[in-house]
């Protein structure tokens, strides 16, 4: 009789495990998918892509948490004094994470806030990269030379932020040094020609050229042109080397950095000394 008693009380726990693991199989796929699903059916019709996956992951890990609820139960567990526990070492580690509840706030506030979003081009703390997610301890970037930067959302919210994609046009501005022997009309006219090569470039606001600066071997002249965000990289490129090639064709010198040496003559006085 013990031995039947044991085997049931046996097959009982067993099942019960199997019942739980079940729970918890069964919560993580029930999670996944209808979270997925209210991402791409409800949420992203609605919100910003950021936030639709924002939601979405508080969605899955709130049924995950539910049906680990129902495992514990299945398990015999007593959940009053479980939940008593649990406040207990909630306060332990809230001293104890610190860093990881700023970063959560943070998180929270730039979920508010949106100075940025995923896909858009960001410069924090001279870091430039594609927003890759958003989560609410930290922030990932892809970098233009493909490595994964995770920035701590304290620090971003401690940190100012240029978002480069915000707008859907940019200004470009190209600094270009000119010999003081060079006509700046004349400098000016073949830069202005080049903008139409280039259909990205807006023509308005229309292109323009200024002086900016009597630098110690050149004049600096500011090229501005303004065009769509997405082109701005490539268009740089390009413009850059026509504008190499179109002065060396056209005779305006581009001089590099020099320094001038002016040897002042002896006087007789220094002369006699120095031959004593």
């Amino acid at each position: 009789m013990p031995e039947t008693m044991m085997h049931i009380l046996t097959s009982y726990k067993l099942l019960a495990v199997g019942y739980a693991l079940a729970l918890l199989i069964a919560g993580f796929f029930i999670g996944k998918r209808l979270s997925l699903w209210l991402e791409t059916h409800i949420l992203a019709a609605h919100f910003s892509r950021h936030h639709s996956v924002l939601m979405s992951r508080a969605i899955f890990y709130v049924i995950v948490f539910i049906f680990f609820i129902a495992s514990l139960q299945q398990l015999g567990f007593n959940l009053s004094v479980l939940l008593g526990a649990a406040g207990v070492f909630t306060v332990a580690l809230s001293f104890a994470s610190q860093t990881a509840a700023s970063n959560l706030i943070s998180g929270i506030f730039l979920l508010f806030e949106r100075p940025f979003q995923l896909g858009d081009t960001i410069e924090v703390s001279g870091i430039t990269g594609l927003v890759e997610s958003i989560d609410l301890l930290s922030t990932k970037l892809k970098t233009f030379d493909n490595t994964l930067v995770r920035l701590p959302n304290e620090a971003l919210i401690k940190s100012n932020i240029t978002n480069l994609s915000y707008f859907a046009t940019r200004r470009l501005d190209l600094i270009i040094g000119v010999a003081y022997g060079t006509d700046f009309n004349t400098a000016r006219s073949v830069l202005l020609s080049m903008t139409h090569e280039f259909n990205e470039i807006l023509k308005e606001p229309a292109p323009d050229v200024i002086i900016q600066n009597f630098a110690e071997s050149a004049i600096e002249l500011k090229f501005m042109m303004w065009l769509k965000t997405s082109d701005l990289a490539r268009v740089k490129n390009n413009l850059q080397a026509l504008i190499k090639s179109r002065f060396e064709a056209q005779g305006i010198d581009m001089p590099f950095k020099q320094i001038t040496l002016h040897q002042a003559a002896c006087s007789d006085a220094s002369k006699k000394e120095t031959s004593h």
